[in-house]
Parts: C-alpha cells; structure tokens; sequence
C-alpha cells in the first residue's frame, strides 16, 4: 500500500488572510506538495508583480507543467516579467475565467492568490467565488490568499489561517534580495 493510498483525494479549501507576509509562501508549501504526490497546480496571481522578479514564478518552468501560473498584464510593472508566466491575460475576469476552464480538465488545485483585494473593490463578485468553490470537481482543492478574505469565504474553508504582522520589510529597515524572497 503506497502512502498515499492512506490519504483521501483532495476537494479541500484553505484560505490563508491577514496583514503579515506568508499567505502566499503557505499555499507554495501546498502546491509543492500537490505536485510531490504528482498532481497539476494552477497558480493565480491576482496582483501584477511588486517586483521585477519573484521566485514562485520561475519555478513554474522548472516543475515541466506540474504548475502552470497565471499572470495579469494590466498590473505588471516590468512586463518582461510576464514571460515567466505560463499564461498572461489582461483582466482579473479574464484570469479567474481561464482558471475555472483550465481545472476542470487538468487540476488538483487551483491556487487564487490574492484575490482579496478584488473582492474588496467588487472587480469580482463574492457570489462567483462562492459559486466556484461550491461547484469544483469533487477531488480538487482550492486555495484564496490575500489581506481581507471576506467572511462567507472563510466559513466555507476547512481551513483558515491568519498571517499577522509582527515584523516586516520594509518596515523593519530590511531590503528585499534576489533569492531570497521574504
């Protein structure tokens, strides 16, 4: 019997919030282990990049399609930073709409990263991401970061956690490094 064969098949939802870095890191943690036990990562980023270069997203070529990324142009800064994603399209609607045609055929998680602050702004309305965790293939996980998850959202997890700030960069007069992203 094989480890696995031990654990039930996903169909879970994690929503990682708060103000404190890590929301982001800890749905990385999930997805590599998604793809450890050999399932298919889609990763959304809601939010262009804050910086020129981020390590999650190089590290979609390097795991041969286990992780496909998702990027929106609209909000990138750098744009040759959207040739690290597998796929770039201009609107959050847009990301959200590929996201749900792309897990259906080929996905053990989908990863809606930062995702909150668009919820916020009403650029995508809560009662379609309610509709979307209710009606996801039943062996597919779903993770939501970003500071303000709305409460609806987080009583449909079955996790949620909470990143506080206690101490944070820039704020703490620590700089950002290439490699080494905090």
């Amino acid at each position: 019997m094989d480890a696995r064969d031990e654990v039930e098949a996903g169909g879970e939802v994690a929503v990682f919030t708060g103000t404190g870095k890590g929301k982001t890191a800890a749905a990385l943690g999930i997805a590599l282990r998604t793809i450890g036990w050999g399932g298919k990562v889609i990763f959304v980023h809601f939010t262009g990049p804050q910086h020129p270069v981020l390590g999650e997203v190089k590290t979609a070529a390097a795991l041969g399609g286990s992780l496909r990324t998702i990027g929106i142009k609209s909000e990138a800064k750098d744009i040759s930073y959207l040739g690290d994603f597998t796929e770039s399209v201009d609107t959050v609607r847009e990301a959200l709409a590929m996201a749900q045609d792309l897990w259906l055929h080929e996905c053990d998680l989908l990863v809606l990263d930062d995702i909150s602050p668009h919820l916020d702004r009403g650029s995508i309305d809560i009662a379609e991401v309610l509709a979307l965790i209710d009606n996801r293939p039943p062996n597919t996980s779903i993770i939501l970061t970003g500071p303000s998850v709305p409460e609806p959202i987080i009583q449909r997890a079955d996790l949620a956690s909470e990143c506080l700030q206690i101490k944070q960069h820039p704020n703490a007069g620590m700089r950002l490094r290439q490699r080494i992203d905090f």
